[in-house]
Order: C-alpha cells, then structure tokens, then sequence
C-alpha cells in the first residue's frame, strides 16, 4: 500500500514539477524592469538588429511607452519607417530583401500610445 501510495504521489508531482521547470527556463531573465531604462534618444536610429530588438524588447515588456505622446515616442526614436493614423512602425534591420520585423505601436485617438507589437514576418 505504501508503495502503491508513493508511486501515486509521485505521478501526481510530475506534471507540477515539469510545469515549473518549463516555466523557468521559458522565462526572459534579461529584462528586470526595474533596472530598464529610456535608450538615448537617437540610439534606435543608429542600432543594429540586435541592439533594436533589445529595446524592442525591454521597452515592450516593461510598457515603458505605454501612456506617452506620439511627439515623446518620435523624440526618443526618431521619425517612424512608416505612420498612419493610429500607428508608427519602426522597422528591425534584419537583412535581405523581403519584408522585415517591424515594431508596431499603437497611438489612441487622444494621441498616446496605448499598446505596441513586435511582428516577424513569416516565409511564405
């Protein structure tokens, strides 16, 4: 009976373990929002892909744009790849010819940001 009971304990645990595992190692350890700070203003125009997705990344995950104006957004990256009404995109220099990652932020109608979104195009 015990070890009838110790197999079912352990099966029981399994699931709650692997969760657990999966969920640490999943995780984004580099982005502590409580250290993640503005990048100087101009540094998204002379970053590469790798220093892009870096703010890309901290910047979303921290919705550190999040409530501020289109004018503050564009002071602190510079003028948008592309604008229309509603939303910058500011393209990722990923190489080649086809269509590139793009971070996309959402401005409200009262001209704030109101979400943002990171899309990698997928090969067709």
């Amino acid at each position: 009976m015990r070890v009838l009971l110790a197999v079912a304990g352990l099966f029981l645990a399994f699931p709650v373990v692997f969760f657990i595992a999966v969920n640490v190692l999943a995780s984004d350890e580099k982005t502590d929002c409580t250290k993640v700070s503005d990048p100087t203003p101009g540094a998204w125009q002379k970053a590469d892909f790798d220093a892009r997705n870096r703010i890309v990344v901290d910047l979303s995950l921290c919705e550190r744009l999040q409530g501020r104006s289109q004018a503050e957004v564009e002071a602190l990256l510079g003028a948008p790849t592309q604008s229309r009404p509603g939303e910058l995109r500011y393209e990722l220099p990923a190489g080649g010819a086809g269509p590139q990652n793009a971070w996309l932020i959402y401005v409200g109608a009262d001209g704030r940001v109101k979400d943002t979104r990171y899309v990698v195009p997928t090969p067709q």
